[in-house]
Parts: C-alpha cells; sequence; structure tokens
C-alpha cells in the first residue's frame, strides 16, 4: 500500500472511543540540523526476530526518516484482525503522528517517512490498518538512544496507547520465534478482506451503503483478478471500506450522543444559571450605561452655554468611556482569551477546547461559550461571525473540513443556549490562518482554535 494512499485515507477513529492501554518508556530524540544520525531499533517480547535499524536527519523544517529492515515477517502472523505494520512518531508531550506503514513486507527492504516533528521517539506497532489514527497496544519495536554526541536525549513515559478491547482482535501475544509460510492469496488481498470484515462487523451498510458497495465490487474483482490488477482493486477496497467506517463511526457516535442528551439536562440547567449570574452583571453594567447617558447629556447642555464647562465636560465623558471600556472587557475577559480588535470584541477557543482530532466541545469550553451566550442576549444587535481554524498537521482537505465542523460546533451550541441562528455565520478556514508557528507543538495548539468575533458591541 503507498504512502500517498495513506495520507489521503486517515480513518479519524477505527474504533468507537480509545480507552488507555498500558505505560511504556521511551527515549525521545532532539535531532540537529543539518546531521544525519544513525538510530538503533530494538524488538518487544512481542516482536518477530527482524533487525531494524533508521537514519534520521532533520532540515529545512522536517525530519526524514528511513527505516531499513531484514528478516520482517507481516503481521498477519498475530491473527485475528492484525495486518499491518504502522511507524509512529511520539513526542515527549504525548502527541504521536501516524507516519504510514511498512509495505510490501519481505525478507529485507526500506520505507522513508517525513515529519515536522524534530524531537521525538519512533514506535512500531501491528494495526487492523494502516489509517488508524492513534496507536494500538500491540508494540513490536521502539527506538532507543543514538551513540551520536550531538543529540539530546529525554526519557518519557507514554501512555497514549489505544486499547481496543472489544471491538479488534488479535490471535497471538507475540510472534517471536514465528514462521511466515506465504499462502495463496497477497497479502494486499488480505488487507481488503479484512476491512470488509470490518465492515460487516459494524454494519457500514446501514450508514454508507454506496460506500460499502463499491467495496464489495472491488473486493470481488480483487479475488477474481491476480497481479496488478488484484493489488489495484485490494487498495480501491480499502479505500472504500475506510470511507464507510469513517461515517459509520461518525454517525454512531452522533447516535451515542442523542442518546445522552437527557443525562446531560443537569448540567445544562448549570450552565444556564452561570448564563443567568453573568447576564445579571451585564444588566447591571447596562444600567450604568444609561445613567451615564443621562449624566453626559446633562453636562452637554450646561457646556453649550458655558465653554468651560463644555471643556469639563468633555475630560469627565472621555473619562467615563474608558471606565465603561474596562467594565466591559473585565466580563469579557471572564469569558476565555478576550481581545478589542478593528474587527471587534474577539473571543478565542484554543488548546483545550476540542478533543484531538475531533469536533466536540469539551465541558470546560461548553462553560464559556454558556457565559457568552449571557452577555450576547442582553445586546440585541451583535452579530456573530464563527471562524474555525487548525494547524497545518495534515491533509488541507481534511484541514478544512474539521474547522467547518468544529465552527459548526460552536454555533449550534450557542443556538442551544438561545442565540438567533439568523445573527451567527460559521466559517472553517484550515490551517490557512495561523497565529504562531506549526513547528513546534505550543504553536500548533495555539493555531488549533475557534475565534468567535463580535460585532455591534455598544461602545
Amino acid at each position: 500500500m503507498s504512502r500517498t494512499f495513506v495520507v489521503l485515507f486517515i480513518l479519524v477513529l477505527l474504533v468507537g472511543g480509545t480507552v488507555s492501554a498500558a505505560e511504556i518508556q521511551l527515549s525521545s530524540v532532539l535531532y540537529p540540523a543539518k546531521t544525519s544520525v544513525d538510530v538503533p531499533i530494538s524488538g518487544t517480547p512481542r516482536a518477530p526476530a527482524a533487525e531494524l535499524e533508521a537514519k534520521v536527519k532533520n532540515e529545512a523544517g522536517q525530519s526524514t526518516i528511513v527505516i531499513e529492515y531484514k528478516k520482517m515477517p507481516p503481521a498477519v502472523l498475530f491473527g485475528g484482525d492484525i495486518v499491518s505494520y504502522v511507524v509512529w512518531a511520539v513526542g515527549p508531550d504525548g502527541k504521536a503522528q501516524n507516519l504510514g506503514g511498512i509495505a510490501n513486507v519481505e525478507d529485507k527492504g526500506n520505507e522513508t517517512y517525513l515529519t515536522p516533528m524534530r524531537d521525538f521517539a519512533l514506535i512500531v506497532t501491528a494495526e487492523p490498518m494502516v489509517t488508524v489514527q492513534t496507536p494500538g497496544e500491540v508494540v513490536v519495536f521502539t527506538s532507543g538512544t543514538p551513540a551520536s554526541k550531538k543529540v539530546q536525549v529525554k526519557a518519557f513515559s507514554f501512555n497514549g496507547l489505544s486499547a481496543r478491547e472489544g471491538h479488534i482482535t488479535v490471535e497471538h501475544d507475540s510472534i517471536a520465534g514465528m514462521n511466515y509460510k506465504k499462502g495463496d492469496k497477497s497479502l494486499a488481498l488480505i488487507q481488503a478482506e479484512k476491512a470488509v470484515e470490518l465492515m460487516d462487523r459494524f454494519e457500514a451498510k446501514n450508514y454508507d451503503p454506496k460506500a460499502y458497495d463499491g467495496a464489495m465490487t472491488a473486493i470481488a474483482e480483487a479475488r477474481d483478478k491476480g497481479g496488478q490488477k488484484q493489488l489495484d482493486a485490494s487498495q480501491r477496497t480499502v479505500v472504500l471500506a475506510s470511507q464507510a467506517l469513517v461515517k459509520t463511526f461518525g454517525q454512531r457516535q452522533a447516535e451515542a450522543e442523542a442518546t445522552q442528551m437527557a443525562k446531560t439536562q443537569a448540567e445544562r440547567e448549570a450552565l444556564s444559571s452561570r448564563a443567568s449570574d453573568l447576564e445579571g452583571d451585564l444588566s447591571g453594567t447596562i444600567a450604568q450605561l444609561r445613567e451615564t447617558e443621562a449624566e453626559l447629556a446633562s453636562v452637554r447642555r450646561q457646556a453649550a452655554q458655558d465653554a468651560e464647562q463644555m471643556e469639563a465636560a468633555k475630560v469627565q465623558l472621555s473619562r467615563q468611556n474608558k471606565g465603561l471600556e474596562n467594565q466591559i472587557s473585565g466580563v469579557l475577559g471572564q469569558m476565555g482569551s478576550g481581545n478589542k480588535t478593528d474587527r471587534g470584541y474577539v473571543v478565542s477557543l484554543a488548546g483545550g477546547a476540542f478533543p484531538s482530532g475531533t469536533a466536540s466541545l469539551t465541558t470546560d469550553a461548553k462553560y464559556v461559550l454558556s457565559k457568552l451566550s449571557g452577555m450576547l442576549l442582553i445586546f440585541p444587535e451583535v452579530s456573530l461571525a464563527i471562524e474555525g481554524h487548525t494547524d497545518s498537521t495534515g491533509s488541507d482537505e481534511i484541514n478544512l473540513t474539521l474547522s467547518q465542523e468544529r465552527a459548526d460546533a460552536v454555533k449550534t451550541f450557542l443556538r442551544e443556549m438561545g442565540f438567533p441562528d439568523s445573527r451567527m455565520a460559521a466559517t472553517g478556514k484550515g490551517s490557512s490562518e495561523p497565529v504562531a508557528p506549526n513547528d513546534t507543538p505550543e504553536g500548533r495548539s495555539k493555531n488549533r482554535r475557534v475565534d468567535i468575533v463580535m460585532s455591534g458591541v455598544p461602545e
């Protein structure tokens, strides 16, 4: 399976939720620029008796990783649903990036991978598909400490493995000492048949019948053909099966969320209560505004009779407007990251507003939005431009879709809290408008945000 194929079809969640599996110890290496570093790779007790080594070179903002392997049997030896090896770059911050699979495993070969990360460890897992987004618990190889004195090494614990109990089966805990005997089926066909099996297991036909039927047509062709035609048909099968599974798990998650609506009523009531408290604070601010306007009108009438009084009134007006602006800014400051810009007041939801790779709001984000909705109800002229943004990780198409889904999630929540839909617009910007460099975890975290631009707030 080509790496282009892997990049184009990333399965957001192969199985429902991800449950934390066992913790493993890794060594993260900070690679020097423009220097090729040899990295040892060791097998775990689960690994086959293969030989792997890697060379890493960081240059022009990305790291190139070349992995050479010898005596590497295919992952199908694990049995069950396991058919592929996947290589991961894991940062000391716990974030793991799928670099791609080890394709066409033979007695020996090599693969090249790219990542924007510079400080990372390498692991190899055995998976049901190369398109999974989180590493499973079947870890077969981990990188060690290079002999080069130019690198900086940091040991860390990684607990981001996904225990897929109840969803993915593994027949053999270890394949150490096992030998692979090539059968009548090619590895590409085995992968395709496993993808079809997963579709049937999770009833994907009920959620995406078009992709399901296409995958079934392709697998029939793959079973009937040989050589390159079988390889092409097998790859089409996995592409269509991945599409069907993406839609299946998306809709199944939506159905699960719908069944939980009754259980979240208490949370909504608590959020409404907090919003009401904020509404009371804002009502007091509006009352002060009205009182100040009356006082200013009186000052203006007096200033028309006396130029000196007019000048004094201007000074007083400036001070009062500044005080009122500070009061409004203070209220906005309680909601999260708020700034006054040329476009209006901007509240930015970043960092933990959404779990990684999803468009589901966290409880903290809902709390912030409930406050915001309470304030907005006081200002009937306010309109919102809700803009979703992502970092540059992943393709432009995936980033644009994810940013739109996150903007829509914010709009939907505000509408549920009572804000008129006609005064909101949600737009996905993808990774086109970063506020920080994308070559560091901190920068990418700042870029993964939803900006809420409020126009029409009284000055």
